[in-house]
């Protein structure tokens, strides 16, 4: 009887012991978030254009100070895309961070100094996207009623976006849709579309992506479910018909990136954009590569006020040979620039793009 008695006690004041360590754990306060949108952190930028000394670069070196805009601090923007109210042809800068994070808030600074004011310079409407795999969706922030703003009517120069669900992601990027300095002044009607001058730029200083690294989460996920820490990251087998049917989204929206930055490289009258589009071994109806470059090069030399627009595009993959044949028509609008009148030609095209090392490019036109 003594001895169920004293085991009894020892059982008991071990209870009392895990259960003490137990509550402690869970009184604690969480941990502190991260912000991984840091280059410290591993975190890389890419942005579809950038204004002279204003690199994608500068907004995640953890420098939120717009009193040194002027000397190259941020990252700026054209909003072209308002000449002809374009939404395909918005910019934007992406950050790419080190691993797959829990986020749990997305903070944006624009600029806010004594000499560019917020309210007069700074960013006035954008949206807040990450990637999802086979495209990008809106942050899950809930602070306007727009869906298809994050923030709209901005003057401050520091808004944070509390995410409102679980959102996982390892790719983020900012869309400007105006600044407080945008002015748009009509020029002409091209068909039907209105075309305007656009003055004002998107200035960014910082975009910090806070939250827990997702192995983390996983774990805590794992305490609480039961689930083997062998089973989580490894993916459920699917059909190879299925597998195939998943492929080709991707495809498509790997290619449909690369026309929208085909289209931008001539908005911009960007040499250097148009022709990371086409592969060097561009071959088609006696021309090379070399060929396409000097033609672009001599008609972003002789015309300005240039709008490239691709319509009615289709995508048809052929993953047996990583091809794909697009279809579709486009319209070019531009002025020379020798007497300003602006001209338009249209029609259809035929593209063939290939998978180059993981990068599709043109290899052949119609």
């Amino acid at each position: 009887m003594l001895r169920i008695c004293i085991c009894l006690t020892l059982l008991l004041s071990v209870i009392s012991c895990r259960s003490q360590t137990l509550q402690e754990h869970l009184l604690q306060p969480p941990p502190p978030l991260v912000n991984f949108a840091l280059s410290r952190n591993g975190a890389t930028t890419d942005a579809s254009q950038s204004v002279p000394n204003h690199r994608a670069a500068e907004i995640i070196d953890g420098d939120t100070n717009s009193e040194t805009w002027d000397e190259g601090s941020g990252w700026g923007s054209s909003l072209e895309h308002l000449r002809t109210s374009d939404l395909n042809k918005r910019p934007y800068v992406s950050v790419t961070l080190a691993k797959p994070v829990d986020i749990r808030k997305i903070v944006m600074w624009t600029i806010d100094s004594e000499k560019y004011p917020a309210p007069q310079f700074g960013l006035k409407d954008y949206r807040i996207e990450y990637w999802h795999g086979t495209g990008w969706g809106l942050i899950p922030s809930g602070d306007t009623k727009d869906k298809q703003y994050t923030a709209r009517n901005n003057t401050k120069g520091k808004q944070v976006h509390e995410i409102r669900q679980r959102l996982i992601a390892s790719k983020v990027r900012l869309v400007p849709v105006s600044s407080n300095d945008t002015v748009r002044n009509y020029q002409h009607m091209a068909g039907k579309r209105p075309v305007y001058e656009v003055e004002g730029i998107a200035r960014v200083m910082e975009l910090e992506v806070w939250g827990y690294a997702a192995p983390e989460v996983h774990t805590l996920k794992q305490i609480a479910q039961g689930i083997p820490p062998e089973s989580v990251g490894h993916p459920v087998s699917t059909k190879t018909q299925e597998g195939k049917q998943q492929a080709a989204p991707t495809i498509k929206e790997t290619i449909q990136s690369i026309l929208d930055q085909y289209e931008l490289g001539y908005d911009m009258a960007d040499l250097a954009k148009v022709m990371s589009c086409f592969s060097e071994t561009y071959l088609s109806n006696g021309r090379t590569y070399q060929d396409v470059k000097m033609k672009a090069a001599q008609f972003f030399e002789a015309h300005h006020q240039i709008d490239m627009t691709l319509t009615d595009i289709n995508i048809h993959p052929n993953i047996a040979d990583d091809t794909a044949i697009v279809t579709g028509g486009y319209t070019l609008q531009y002025a020379p620039k020798a007497d300003g009148q602006v001209e338009q030609t249209s029609g259809k095209l035929t593209l063939v793009f290939a998978n180059e090392a993981e990068t599709w490019r043109i290899i052949r036109a119609e």
